[in-house]
């Protein structure tokens, strides 16, 4: 089992340097990126729509990979004009397959439990390619430096464990952090600063499970991220938020619903503004083109996760 370390790092702006990132600046990535027409990505699912977007008897045109596909549905059964391998339907999304899928699916216990509401926000479209999205999602300093007035602030990025798995890899990280929102705290019977643990599930090419877990209540927030490369610059974006109050708890009020939803509607467009000013071509995959830090492991991964989906991908194509 292959494990990286990532060291303690203090969130600053000097902490996360790109010399791709800055727009107008800098040099273009020299050696390979992994962009949205890359060819292995026709050996992967790809989510093209949420399940609710497409009604009976109706049809809804999508991109992937610059090409455009018709969905319908026949009876029941939802299928695409020109044919691709295979279309389903999981987790409330219409997934398309233009050829035999290499991916390994990203599994969300969440979606399936009871004790757990939620909803989808309203899809985003990147203008940009969706390797350096992922690449944000996965960034340990991302959300409080960022987000520094719409996030709670983290004081430092806690150490955490990475290990490979198929199809990608998994992080788990534990800090301090405030929980405003537990009840707990306004009665006194416990103090604002709470443990919390957060567990990043990432797989090829695009899928992200975060979840977050107060470990002192029970009570967790997981957010699935799915990216659709349409075109070489557009890039659409399906987060599914999930709350639990934890053992014994009433579910979520729907008011508590609407309000975390709104609040993550609201990061996910400022990371789409800032994600309209870098104009890459894709995720570099060459190391030497980015100055990394510790807190970069996930990083670090996700670029290895690519390179192995680009090689088994070539490997399907050959076949």
């Amino acid at each position: 089992m292959d494990r990286t370390r990532a060291h303690d790092v203090v969130p600053s702006p000097a902490g996360r340097v790109r010399a791709a990132r800055a727009p107008g600046r800098g040099p273009r990535p020299r050696g390979a990126v992994f962009a949205n027409l890359e060819p292995s990505l026709e050996h992967a699912w790809h989510p093209v729509a949420l399940s609710r977007e497409l009604r009976a008897g109706g049809w809804l045109q999508v991109r992937l990979l610059g090409r455009t596909w018709t969905l319908f549905r026949e009876d029941g059964a939802a299928q695409a004009d020109p044919p691709a391998f295979g279309v389903r339907e999981r987790l409330g999304v219409l997934w398309l397959a233009p050829a035999e899928p290499a991916d390994v699916a990203l599994e969300v216990p969440e979606a399936d439990d009871r004790s757990v509401v939620g909803d989808w926000l309203l899809p985003l479209r990147s203008p940009g390619p969706a390797g350096p999205l992922a690449d944000t999602f996965l960034d340990a300093t991302h959300g409080p430096f960022v987000h520094p007035t719409t996030l709670a602030a983290v004081p430092e990025v806690a150490p955490y464990e990475l290990t490979r798995e198929p199809g990608g890899f998994r992080s788990v990280q534990e800090q301090e952090v405030d929980n405003p929102l537990d009840p707990g705290v306004a009665t006194g019977e416990r103090p604002l600063r709470q443990r919390r643990r957060t567990t990043y599930v990432f797989r090829a090419p695009f899928q992200l499970r975060l979840r977050q877990e107060f470990l002192d209540t029970g009570a967790t927030t997981t957010l699935l991220y799915l990216l659709q490369p349409e075109d070489a610059d557009s890039t659409r974006i399906y987060v599914r938020l999930m709350l639990a109050a934890g053992p014994g708890q009433r579910l979520p009020a729907p008011a508590t619903v609407v309000e975390q939803v709104a609040l993550q509607q609201q990061v996910l467009a400022e990371d789409v503004r800032s994600q309209a000013s870098l104009q890459l071509p894709g995720l570099p995959l060459d190391l030497r083109d980015e100055v990394h830090v510790p807190a970069d492991a996930r990083g670090v991964a996700l670029r290895q996760a690519l390179c192995d989906f680009i090689a088994l991908g070539r490997r399907r194509q050959a076949a």
